[in-house]
């Protein structure tokens, strides 16, 4: 075996799958290109989740047909002259890969003018070769990509599916939506518009992409010190995700990854939030570009600072002076020593009564607002509150029943990738009895929930369903277990609940009246007990 140099063609494509991992990436390369052309208007339009057809068209400056000609050559950009302007990098794109990279991967076509040209100029370029020619065509420029990957197949078998192609897509063009708000966006999907937001303030726009329920929940932020300055909108902790999904962060402009800037926003948030729901967040960082460092990815989605703990910082103390008029929960019981409270005090144990019950669990007391200590034929068992109600839940879901119509209907405004998931799992949540209708748009009403679900809070319910749904794919009855899961989980009593006596009795009741009160619906332990002959092992009896 000896050592050779690769051919220029094989280089072109190990080079391409650096830049264009999946068509969410070319679509990122040519909005910000179409930003970096100072487009007061963008344009991205896709078919069969962006492998068949990707169209990204501006108002920008566009390019004469000497530019036009040599944009599709590897390292060819305007944006950088000299190495020291690696230093100050204020644009987007910076390499002059992304073009060279795409088209070393599909079939591609570009059409621009700029305002002091008469006739336009028309590019057809693919792997083999560039051709170029006069045609008509407005001030800017539109690239259409065709046939992505076709060439390729190995880099296809794996993609995601189309759908989550598309996903992917979406949440590339809503960053960039929310980064520029002074810009146009609109997203065209298979023949489908998904998202329209023309100019607007930041808060506007995070309506038109994260809809205006959320926008209406947001609170500012607005942090400065010398020259870095933190800005934006994180919402109050009345409401929460169950995943990181609505978190986005702007260094520059820049979309990046959260990565430690995520855990900096969630740490305020301790004692306001409840465990394992996650702030909604659009963080606009602003510093000077010889402190942050872009070029350290291949995908420029991640970037470098200068002053790490400075940042870090930074985000922690704007969103903890953003939080300060809410109160954070502590919690009493949370003692080192573990005999350190006694019956009376908070956080201890609360004596309940021992009135007899048809069930044969009998409640005696509940423990750290989290536990039912209840009295056994034959010892006792010590019930989790919130995975035995749960559990309870679940089964009256799934049996269906009694509905309990809301009046009025509770109204929810949604964005687009929200809205089509909702169509598409409304007639699995309408066999769960909770019957939603559209109200034109993408604002749908929530008209009636099971009777159990009564006191549920409808918008934060079908936030969590939607959320659900969107991640699972499956046959009709897993997708149906799956969200009455996730309906039982949202609207059970929690850990930290306090219960009366009579309450811990009914759930005790109606846990044993279950199919299966040994487990919640997740297969987690709903009931420990311990025989009276295990309890006195244990005292050497």
């Amino acid at each position: 075996m000896t050592i050779h140099i690769l051919p220029q063609a094989i280089r072109q494509r190990i080079a391409a799958g650096e830049v264009v991992e999946r068509p969410a990436s070319a679509v990122k390369e040519l909005v910000e290109n179409s930003i970096d052309a100072g487009a007061r208007a963008i344009s991205v339009e896709v078919l069969d989740g962006g492998l068949s057809l990707i169209r990204v068209a501006d108002d920008g400056c566009g390019m004469d047909r000497a530019d036009a000609q040599l944009c599709v050559e590897r390292f060819s950009t305007s944006k950088l002259h000299a190495l020291s302007d690696l230093d100050a990098i204020r644009t987007l794109g910076f390499r002059g890969e992304a073009l060279s990279s795409i088209v070393a991967v599909a079939q591609v076509e570009i059409l621009t003018r700029t305002v002091d040209e008469i006739a336009g100029t028309r590019v057809y370029a693919s792997e083999d070769a560039a051709t170029v020619e006069p045609a008509a065509s407005p001030v800017g420029t539109s690239v259409t990509v065709r046939g992505l990957f076709a060439q390729v197949p190995a880099r296809r078998r794996f993609l995601k599916s189309r759908t989550r192609e598309t996903e992917l897509i979406q949440n590339t063009v809503d960053s960039f939506a929310l980064a520029y708000p002074e810009i146009a966006f609109r997203l065209i999907v298979d023949d489908r518009e998904r998202l329209v937001a023309p100019h607007a303030t930041r808060l506007a726009r995070v309506g038109a992409v994260l809809g205006r329920d959320v926008a209406g929940e947001m609170i500012a932020l607005q942090w400065q010190a010398l020259d870095l300055s933190i800005e934006g909108f994180i919402s109050r902790p009345t409401i929460g995700r169950s995943r990181r999904s609505g978190q986005y962060f702007f260094v520059n402009g820049r979309p990046i990854r959260p990565g430690l800037l995520a855990v900096m926003l969630e740490r305020p948030y301790s004692g306001r939030l409840p465990p394992g729901r996650h702030p909604l967040a659009v963080v606009y960082i602003s510093l000077a570009p010889s402190y942050v460092d872009v070029n350290v990815h291949p995908r420029k989605s991640e970037v470098r600072f200068a002053q790490e703990r400075t940042v870090y910082g930074a985000v922690a103390s704007a969103v903890s002076d953003a939080l300060h008029e809410y109160p954070r929960n502590v919690d009493e019981g949370d003692t080192a020593w573990p005999f350190g409270s006694w019956p009376g005090q908070a956080g201890a144990i609360h004596e309940g009564s021992v009135a007899y019950s048809a069930s044969e669990l009998r409640a005696l007391a509940q423990l750290h607002n989290t536990y039912i200590l209840a009295q056994t034929p034959d010892g006792l068992a010590i019930v989790d509150q919130h995975a035995a109600h749960e559990q309870v839940l679940f089964e009256h879901i799934s049996r269906g029943g009694e509905q309990v119509a809301l009046s009025p209907p509770a109204r929810l405004h949604l964005t687009p990738r929200e809205a089509d998931t909702l169509e598409r799992i409304a007639p699995l949540l309408e066999e769960l009895g909770i019957e939603v209708e559209p109200f034109g748009g993408r604002t749908f009403l929530l008209r009636s929930l099971p009777a159990s679900l009564g006191e549920a809070e409808p918008n934060a319910l079908l936030t969590a369903l939607i959320a659900e749904g969107a991640r699972q794919r499956g046959s009709d009855d897993e997708q149906r277990d799956r969200l009455a899961m996730e309906a039982a989980c949202q609207c059970a009593i929690k850990a930290g609940d306090p219960l009366t006596d009579d309450q811990m009795q009914q759930l005790l009741d109606d846990l044993a009246q279950a199919w299966s009160p040994a487990t919640c619906p997740h297969g987690r332990p709903a009931l420990v007990a311990l025989s009276l002959e295990e309890l006195a092992q244990r005292f050497g009896r």
